[in-house]
């Protein structure tokens, strides 16, 4: 994606640079010109640069304050444009365990039970559909992380009876899709309880939507993160999971923010955890190192769901 939009980028200046000197030339030969609205368009298609190179080249346009001003726009516009795909484009990938999970293939690792989990994939992510359930889970992935790396997690949640919905975020950012925790809710409406969970950068989005929609969760459940606004509600519930060894998450910010979970809070420290290992994406920057292998960070994380939603 990251090579196509560079390639269109190439190509539309290029087009930009000869259809300013195409008109400058017909400017001295006084032919017809080609429209000033079809010269900003090229420049604001992301054809800025060359049509500045243009302007400047063949000395063309460059005393209409409308060029003067806009064309460097559309260049600014872009340049920040490129650089949030590039930005986007750089994130953590599912590893092969996380995979198989996602492929339901026989050959899961041993920390598989009998319990049948069948996943389907949804327009807003997957569906871990396990054991009969009144009780739901949506789970938001951490900041520029695959969706699939969470799998293993969600997989083992839904084998401990909770069905588990996992969202698909826009760029791999949580705050670009939040708004899908609503529609999976609007197409299942057959549970009695849900809560909504994530990890990292997902976990704080989970908890600002939640701040928003307490009368439609029973709770909160935090991976590796913390809330940022009050979830205090009579009734309302909220779990935090962390590793020990984690070195992402922010223990004075976390210990800050304490004051804005509800009464009825319950923290679960995964001894050897770190941070990465919620999900299967390889071990982030900054992070600690983990003293426990990532299936039983899994399995833990799932057992402390487990026993919070009993």
């Amino acid at each position: 994606m990251t090579k196509l939009f560079l390639l269109y980028l190439l190509v539309i200046n290029v087009a930009a640079f000869v259809l300013y000197g195409n008109d400058k030339r017909r400017a001295v030969r006084h032919q017809w010109r080609i429209p000033e609205a079809e010269l900003l368009l090229a420049a604001f298609l992301g054809g800025g640069a060359g049509a500045f190179l243009g302007m400047h080249l063949f000395h063309h346009k460059t005393k209409k304050w409308k060029f003067r001003i806009l064309v460097p726009l559309s260049i600014v516009i872009w340049v920040l444009a490129a650089a949030f795909l590039i930005y986007t484009g750089q994130y953590y990938h599912a590893g092969e365990t996380a995979e198989k999970y996602i492929e339901n293939a026989d050959d899961l690792p041993a920390v598989m039970n009998d319990a049948a989990v069948t996943v389907t994939k949804e327009d807003d992510g997957y569906f871990f559909d396990g054991p009969g359930s009144d009780t739901a889970v949506i789970f938001c992935p951490g900041a520029k992380v695959q969706t699939e790396a969470y799998a293993p997690l969600m997989y083992l949640t839904a084998q401990e009876g909770y069905d588990c919905f996992l969202l698909d975020m826009p760029f791999h950012l949580a705050f670009f899709g939040m708004n899908r925790a609503e529609e999976v809710m609007e197409e299942h409406s057959g549970y009695d309880h849900w809560y909504i969970s994530g990890h990292s950068l997902g976990g704080a989005m989970a908890g600002i939507y939640a701040s928003k929609h307490l009368d439609a969760f029973d709770g909160v459940i935090f991976m590796a993160a913390y809330p940022t606004k009050s979830l205090k509600k009579d009734g309302f519930r909220a779990l935090s999971i962390y590793g020990s060894n984690d070195g992402v998450l922010n223990q004075d910010h976390y210990q800050e923010n304490l004051s804005l979970m509800p009464d009825d809070f319950t923290e679960v420290v995964i001894d050897g955890g770190n941070h990465s290992q919620f999900g299967d994406y390889g071990r982030q920057a900054g992070d600690g190192k983990a003293s426990i292998r990532e299936e039983k960070q899994w399995t833990e994380a799932a057992e402390a769901v487990k026993q919070f939603l009993q």
